[in-house]
């Protein structure tokens, strides 16, 4: 690992970096115009995720300039992808790219890094570890940054919800990897958090500026594809495989029940809407997005935590618990969603 001082010094620089370049595009950046799917009312400045990139980059290259940086093909490729899938949600954010074509393209730079860089091909259970192989290693950790990408991209439409989502899952990534003897891993992680922490105070609360799918797509693919070297082929190496899902869980759950809603009606999956409970939720009357963001940020912080203590318990035990943590947050999920659709039908709620 990095000397303390250096480390600090190195996330500092990317906070710094982040903040500064997001004040230049708040004022010089592109605009982001009203959506009828959007729950924004007037024109907004985007290209917040450009500044995240900014900021990791230039941490990256300050600890480099003065410090031996952990060499690994699969960590450079890992900066490398959440660099390419942000440039894509920038060219979106500017120039709408359609859905199709920005899926296809997140599957072919997915399935790249997971064939030349780090997938998992086995998948701890309680009874023992489940192979799963390289064909099947590929597509499912393909699957995994795809998936993890487009939740995030999804859920990020209320102020602070998903860049501060993915500071806290990117710093408990950090942690946790240092904990298991990975530093290259704990310095990207970190260095994304910050870098986010660097751009949060312009979006929420004033909600200055929008990360745009530039920061959504290049945090969250970060976040994917370090979760896959940390894990490495075993599933269970300096990390295990289940922090990913566990700690993200309260965004997944959301996507996946909203999606699965929407299958049932025979609606669009990939055309936008206001379905999300996220979205619902702030329809009602007196909440605010600061709100929301701080109730799914505490979700966040308690199943990072549980995340991260997962380091501490039998590997047989990790798919259990993140079963447990499943069910009670789709219980969860339902509970808010009643308690929202009985809000929205009362009279001035």
């Amino acid at each position: 690992m990095l000397p303390s001082a250096a480390l600090i010094g190195g996330l500092v620089v990317a906070a710094l970096v982040a903040a500064g370049a997001t004040a230049i595009a708040v004022v010089a950046g592109p605009m982001d115009a009203p959506k009828d799917r959007g729950l924004h009312h007037r024109a907004t400045a985007t290209g917040g995720g450009v500044a995240i990139l900014l900021g990791v980059s230039i941490g990256v290259i300050g600890l480099s300039l003065r410090h031996q940086l952990p060499a690994s093909p699969s960590l450079a490729a890992a900066l490398a992808l959440a660099a390419l899938m942000g440039v894509l949600g920038a060219v979106d954010d500017i120039r709408d790219l359609g859905p199709r074509l920005k899926l296809a393209t997140q599957v072919v730079l997915a399935v790249a890094y997971a064939a030349l860089f780090a997938r998992v091909e086995a998948l701890s259970t309680p009874f023992g570890s489940l192979w799963l192989g390289p064909v099947i290693g590929v597509a499912g950790s393909a699957l995994w940054i795809v998936v993890v990408t487009n939740a995030v991209n999804f859920m990020d439409g209320a102020n602070g919800l998903s860049p501060g989502t993915l500071i806290l899952t990117l710093g408990g990534l950090g942690v946790s990897a240092a904990l298991g003897g990975s530093p290259g891993v704990a310095m990207l992680a970190l260095l994304g958090a910050a870098a986010g922490l660097g751009f949060l105070p312009w979006n929420l609360p004033a909600g200055r500026i929008f990360q745009g799918d530039a920061g959504a797509l290049f945090s969250s693919a970060l976040f994917a594809a370090l979760v896959l070297v940390a894990a490495g082929r075993s599933g269970e190496g300096a990390v295990s495989l289940w922090f990913g899902p566990l700690a993200l869980l309260v965004l997944l759950t959301d996507v996946f029940i909203t999606l699965l809603a929407r299958a049932r009606r025979r609606a669009p999956l990939l055309s936008a809407h206001r379905d999300h409970l996220f979205q619902r939720w702030l329809g009602v009357g007196g909440r605010t997005h600061g709100g929301l963001s701080v109730r799914i940020w505490g979700m966040t912080l308690g199943l990072t935590i549980a995340a991260i203590s997962l380091q501490f318990v039998p590997v047989a035990c990790r798919s259990v618990i993140f079963g447990l943590c499943l069910v009670l947050s789709v219980v969860g999920w339902h509970h808010l969603d009643r308690q929202t659709r009985q809000a929205a039908t009362r009279p001035n709620g």
